[in-house]
């Protein structure tokens, strides 16, 4: 997502489980927050049987002063795993009224992404930063609106707890990447995306929490 600075904008050495990519998930949905207010939310649809999933997400977001819309931005993505490796995405985003649109498709050769700005090859492992498979922080990762190859990298991954919408919080694994943009994601006790913290271009904090 750009409301982040890097073009984009999502126990202990994740020990924890990833969840299991061969049963059918529960949608989760999130509350997205930037410095003390509400401003979107994110949900994510699964389907999967037999070692396959499907993930369809959707980020929705407006920021504004008063009754004026600053910031207009709806991002939505299918995800597809495949025996838990990365096999297809597809996105399409417009953010103020400026459209992208990424198809990314694991081959024999590699992960070939295609973008607005043309195609590149990345490694068979390479993943979409979404956030919600926990796995995908240990493999090269890109970006699902913009296609390109992604810096960040797991740098730790400690004990802590995530702060929920309506202000509960939750034990939960924090994982701190770093490169391009500093981003924190938590994930709980099964492994499921609980939250994110990353920082915005004008130096604000951007939330989210996931509903109860």
């Amino acid at each position: 997502m750009e409301l982040f600075s890097r073009r984009y904008l999502l126990a202990g050495a994740l020990a924890l489980a990833t969840p299991a990519l061969g049963a059918t998930l529960p949608a989760e949905s999130f509350e997205v927050w930037r410095s003390g207010r509400r401003i979107g939310r994110r949900t994510i649809a699964f389907n999967g049987q037999g070692g396959d999933i499907e993930a369809t997400i959707e980020d929705v977001i407006a920021v504004g002063l008063g009754p004026l819309i600053l910031f207009r931005y709806h991002h939505q993505a299918r995800e597809i795993w495949r025996g838990g490796a990365f096999s297809t995405l597809t996105s399409h985003t417009m953010t103020n009224g400026r459209r992208e649109q990424v198809v990314a498709e694991r081959t024999g050769a590699g992960v070939r992404v295609s973008g607005d700005k043309g195609a590149q090859w990345l490694p068979a492992e390479a993943a979409p930063l979404t956030h919600w498979n926990m796995a995908a922080l240990k493999r090269p990762l890109f970006n699902p609106q913009t296609g390109a190859a992604m810096r960040e990298r797991l740098v730790s991954s400690t004990p802590g707890r995530a702060q929920l919408a309506g202000g509960a919080s939750l034990a939960a694994t924090r994982c701190i990447l770093s490169g391009e943009a500093a981003i924190t994601d938590w994930y709980d006790q099964s492994g499921r995306w609980v939250g994110l913290r990353a920082k915005a271009n004008d130096g604000s904090i951007v939330d989210y929490r996931r509903t109860a």
